[in-house]
């Protein structure tokens, strides 16, 4: 008996991307439903508005980010390689995607990551060097942002990305402080339309927003340096890209406070909720929006300081993720990555020098030399998770182009070197 088409759609948006992937190879029929951008739109939009522990929620893939000079390419170079964890083997590589940029400017930061969609922006660039989104989960994808000529090259740039499911469309929000006048302004520019256009945001608030940010509820969210005062901010800005206008969302009550401030915070999207991990003098709190809205917070895990190394509370947070099971953050002083495991509240930690050598591939990332002293690649962990969106829905993709010793120079269009 054949159903009414709404009605699979609708069944189809209920299921995770790993059912939606083995569906994709029952016949052509599943495979055309489901690759069509269409419906890539309806499932992203349910698992944005989606509960906690909805059966839509993606799979978590954890990505490893180093950054290092390669004296064979002579070029920077940022590496990306996927990364498996469990109790028993700790840290190890995934075949699933790698990906390496060479650049004679400097090399990239990840800006901001939404489901399976990476932003790459490329640091010390004297001149208007274009963002590069990249979809690393779907076979490798690879756009360029339009360049936004209102804005300064030696402005500071921070990136964004929401989802407005009123239109049904991606919106990537870019915030900059110019160096000169000290103001800061927004644009937005809509993925997918014709128009390279960025379009002014009024009534930026005037703070300065960190690069601790993430992405829940379709908008997105910054923590911030300091408020009007000086003092330690109590709130965090939010952009609503239904209405494209920036919010103040408040903190929660934590009887221990944030006095320690934005250095040992961290925002994550767990499980589809908006969550803040702090770490405090007794504990690591982390706290919960249940409700958007109605900005209800609720202090779901505490982590005892006994339960770290030295036992005493972190001296940073640089970097904070979800796990399939829990999950982890990263102290710079030494680089330590931390797993907590959510189910049996226990936590495990490696350390980031012994990620080396046999990590990448390339025989020089261990160190590059600067004049005498050997330096090790800087490294960093996220995580993302495995989603339908394809950019080839939203513009003509870079080519990708392998570069081992010779450098590639496009006459009329920018060229990325890959390897």
């Amino acid at each position: 008996m054949d159903l009414p088409r709404d009605i699979i759609l609708d069944v189809l948006t209920r299921l995770p991307v790993k059912s939606l992937s083995e569906i994709c190879c029952i016949s052509k029929t599943s495979l055309n439903i489901i690759d069509n951008p269409f419906f890539a739109t309806l499932h992203t939009s349910r698992l944005l508005n989606s509960a906690v522990n909805s059966t839509t929620a993606g799979e978590v893939q954890l990505m490893l980010l180093a950054h290092s000079w390669s004296s064979r390419d002579d070029k920077f170079l940022t590496a990306l390689q996927s990364l498996k964890y469990n109790d028993k083997n700790g840290l190890t590589k995934s075949r699933r995607c790698k990906t390496n940029i060479l650049s004679r400017v400097g090399d990239y930061e990840v800006d901001f990551v939404f489901c399976n969609l990476i932003c790459l922006q490329q640091k010390r660039a004297l001149f208007k060097a274009p963002c590069l989104l990249i979809n690393l989960l779907r076979g490798g994808e690879f756009l360029e942002l339009p360049i936004n000529d209102l804005i300064p090259p030696y402005a500071r740039k921070l990136y964004g990305i929401g989802f407005d499911s009123i239109t049904s469309t991606h919106k990537i929000v870019c915030v900059f402080k110019s160096v000169l006048d000290k103001y800061q302004k927004a644009y937005v520019y809509t993925l997918g339309t014709r128009s390279s256009s960025w379009r002014e945001i009024h009534s930026v608030p005037q703070r300065e927003l960190s690069r601790k940010n993430v992405s829940a509820y379709g908008d997105m969210h910054w923590l911030i340096y300091k408020d009007v005062d000086g003092r330690n901010p109590n709130r965090f800005i939010s952009f609503d890209s239904k209405k494209d206008e920036f919010v103040w969302t408040p903190y929660p009550n934590s009887s221990q406070g944030f006095i320690r401030g934005l250095k040992v915070m961290h925002l994550l999207n767990l499980r589809g909720c908006l969550t803040i991990v702090s770490s405090g003098n007794l504990f690591i709190e982390i706290w919960v929006l249940k409700n958007y809205e109605k900005k209800e917070w609720a202090l779901d895990y505490k982590i005892d300081n006994e339960m770290l190394p030295r036992g005493s509370p972190l001296k940073s947070i640089e970097s904070c993720g979800e796990l399939e099971h829990g999950i982890f953050f990263t102290d710079a002083y030494p680089l330590m990555f931390y797993f907590w495991d959510i189910r049996y509240k226990s936590i495990k930690y490696i350390r980031g020098d012994t990620l080396f050598p046999d990590m990448f591939s390339y025989d020089n990332l261990y160190y590059h030399l600067w004049g005498r002293r050997r330096w090790q690649p800087r490294l960093s962990i996220f995580s993302c998770t495995r989603g339908l969106i394809s950019l080839k829905t939203y513009g003509n993709l870079v080519e990708r182009r392998v570069c081992r010793w010779k450098f590639f120079e496009a006459a009329k269009t920018r060229t990325w070197d890959f390897d």
